[in-house]
This record gives C-alpha cells, structure tokens and sequence, in this order.
C-alpha cells in the first residue's frame, strides 16, 4: 500500500467523522456538502483499492490476503450504505450513522496498513 494515499484517506475520514459528530451534537441534518465531503472520502477508497489489487497482481502479497481484501470490500461498501441510511433517516441519527462510517472507514485503512506490512 502507499503510506501517503493511507494516511490521506485516514486524515480525510476522520475529517469528515469530525464534523458529522458536530452536526449529531447540535442535532442537525447533513446536507449535501456533508455528503459531498463523504464522497471525496470514497473516491479515495476506491482509489486505494485500485492501487491495492494492482500491487497484489505485480506480486505483493500480505499475510493475510482474504483478511486485507476483505478489509477493502467492507471500507469500499461502508460510506454507501452509510450515506444511503442519512439519505433514508431524515433525523439525528443520520449524522451518527455517517460518523460511524466515516470512524470504520479511518480504522479499516489502518488495519490494512498493518497487514499490508506484513508482505
């Protein structure tokens, strides 16, 4: 993995966790610069993922494969569902929801930069 891409994706995540904890604490609803942010967060991702099954075909290969793909199919399909819930939910919780994904999203990468340093 590239350390630089995880860090960012781990940086932007927490970013926008930050502020949908704020938006949940001062019981607003997300609009959609907030789903915009969360967007930027899965184009990253997906973007990560991208790099990540390139560098298992050119032959970098962790411990734990099954484990680390597994990690990105949930962080690739976390912010969607998380989102699609907001979308849905039209109260507090919504912010919740999209704090908590953005929390999974942010420890998902980490996890699979300690299994990527493995290989």
């Amino acid at each position: 993995m590239i350390d630089a891409l995880a860090a960012t994706v781990i940086a932007v995540a927490l970013l926008a966790a930050g502020w949908t904890a704020l938006l949940a604490v001062r019981a607003r609803l997300p609009r959609r610069g907030t789903l915009g942010a969360l967007a930027l967060v899965e184009l990253l991702v997906l973007v990560q993922a991208v790099v990540a099954v390139v560098l298992l075909v050119r032959g970098g290969r962790p411990d734990g494969v099954a484990a680390f793909l597994g990690y990105h199919a949930t962080a690739v399909l976390t912010l969607p569902a998380g989102a699609a819930w907001a979308v849905a939910d039209r109260s507090r919780w919504s912010a919740v929801v999209l704090t908590v994904a953005g929390l999974t999203v942010a420890v998902l990468t980490v996890r699979m930069q300690q299994i990527w340093a493995t290989a």
